[in-house]
């Protein structure tokens, strides 16, 4: 059935008995049939409002105003005769509009009738729900129209719509965020299709996109909106304001917004280089100018919906040290003297597990302007770092296959050297380094 306003005959059902066996087959019918595109048929045998029929249908009257709307309906009191039918799309049969994506640490779900904590992963959203977050807690939500929402930890949000049920017509997710951190993801939809209409509301701001990744920071009676992808429309106080990336706004009770230039991406000591890093690397990054702090997030995914550590430091550098080996992805952003968090530098990295603590002893001679260098009583692979100073090896990494043969090394004699090594025992683990070796310049 694909018209909205063509009723179903009582008719159909070949033979009426009494009422009662009516409502029975009627109710047999109206059972879903997963995967189909197909709106769910309701068949009124007995005189009740919208909202009583998709109370029974769904086991919740969550959508009946949606329901209402799509059948032309003036609400979710509307009067049903006998006869009649009611179209629910199967869509809000499923009921998937978002999901939990992922959760760590001190999480709770509040839904209508329950409190969850920690939430269970792929738990699905709906409008009502509020999800708040501890000191060590992050949980990430996904909904069905490519969006997703990460809460930082001390973070609190109330789900107010989400209805991505019709393709025909935009999607609406609507949130509230009363305290720390959201961050958001709007992936546009492809031309042609209804856009997904996103909004995000604090007390002193709200943040509507169609498509585009920002944040709002919900503290100390002030709130903060900054955008690191596509074009947000704020507005505080009265004031309207469209936000491209690198821009943020600052909204109070009783004050006109300020518009503040978001923090630089800092630049990141990793790059094709460097090609393992273990619990005893350092990976650095630029110092900004006016920056206060830096957060860096480690996650087990490019989106950085799983992060394995979430930490803010004054420094420019931090050691890694993980639980598991494996493939992670790094973001470093600056913090201003306002709190922004600026936009963030990005990148992956293989970690390695340190499964060997034997140290390697080098063996380095300079021959007229060269460099030999070699490992006699190891024949493994390698990973030789080489740089001017101690304890900043970033000018040259490579894997050598075997070292226990002499190397020649083509380096300027004019410049102080620092070497140290350690063995590479697979993908993702290695041993400890070996001291580290200095060679002085040649006067």
């Amino acid at each position: 059935m694909n018209s909205k306003d063509q009723a179903v005959p009582i008719a159909m059902f070949k033979k009426v008995v009494t009422t009662a066996w009516v409502w029975a087959f009627a109710s047999a019918l109206s059972v879903s049939t997963a995967g189909t595109e197909e709106d769910h048929v309701v068949v009124i045998t007995e005189v009740l409002t919208v909202e009583q029929v998709v109370k029974r249908e769904l086991q919740s009257s969550r959508f009946a105003k949606q329901i209402a709307t799509y059948n032309g309906l003036d609400g979710v009191s509307s009067i049903l005769p006998i006869g009649a039918s009611l179209q629910i799309p199967q869509p809000y049969m499923v009921k998937d509009f978002g999901r939990v994506a992922f959760s760590k640490g001190d999480v709770v779900h509040t839904q209508r009738d329950l409190v969850v904590n920690p939430p269970v992963k792929g738990s699905m959203v709906y409008a009502g729900d509020i999800f708040s977050t501890g000191q060590d807690g992050f949980v990430s939500l996904s909904f069905n129209s490519g969006a997703s929402v990460n809460l930082q930890p001390d973070s609190r949000v109330s789900v107010v719509d989400v209805d991505c049920a019709n393709e025909t017509v935009k999607c609406v997710i609507s949130l509230n965020a009363d305290r720390g951190e959201v961050h958001s993801e709007v992936t546009p939809r492809p031309e042609g299709q209804p856009p997904v209409k996103f909004r995000v509301d604090t007390p002193f701001l709200s943040a509507a996109v169609r498509g585009t990744a920002f944040y709002v920071n919900v503290e100390d009676g002030a709130d903060r909106i900054g955008v690191t992808r596509g074009l947000v429309a704020a507005d505080a106080n009265g004031n309207s304001n469209s936000l491209p990336r690198g821009k943020g706004m600052l909204a109070e009770a009783g004050a006109d917004p300020s518009l503040v230039d978001l923090l630089p991406a800092p630049g990141l000591s990793v790059d094709s280089e460097q090609l393992i890093f273990s619990a005893e690397d350092t990976i650095s990054w630029d110092a900004l100018n006016g920056a206060e702090q830096y957060r860096f997030i480690i996650a087990r995914d490019e989106a950085l919906a799983q992060p394995v550590s979430v930490r803010q430091v004054q420094r420019t550098d931090i050691q890694p040290s993980l639980a598991a080996p494996g493939k992670y992805y790094l973001a470093v952003a600056g913090i201003d003297s306002q709190e922004f968090v600026g936009l963030p530098a990005m990148t992956d990295f293989s970690y390695a597990s340190i499964d060997d603590t034997e140290v390697l002893q080098l063996s380095i001679q300079r021959s007229n302007n060269q460099i030999d260098i070699s490992i006699p009583d190891y024949s493994g692979k390698v990973e030789l770092l080489i740089s001017n100073a101690i304890d900043s090896f970033d000018v040259r990494r490579q894997v050598i296959d075997n070292l226990s043969q002499m190397v020649a090394l083509d380096l300027d004699p004019q410049q102080d050297w620092v070497f140290k090594a350690r063995k590479v025992l697979g993908e993702t683990s290695v041993s400890t380094y070996s001291n580290q070796y200095l060679l002085k310049a040649i006067p």
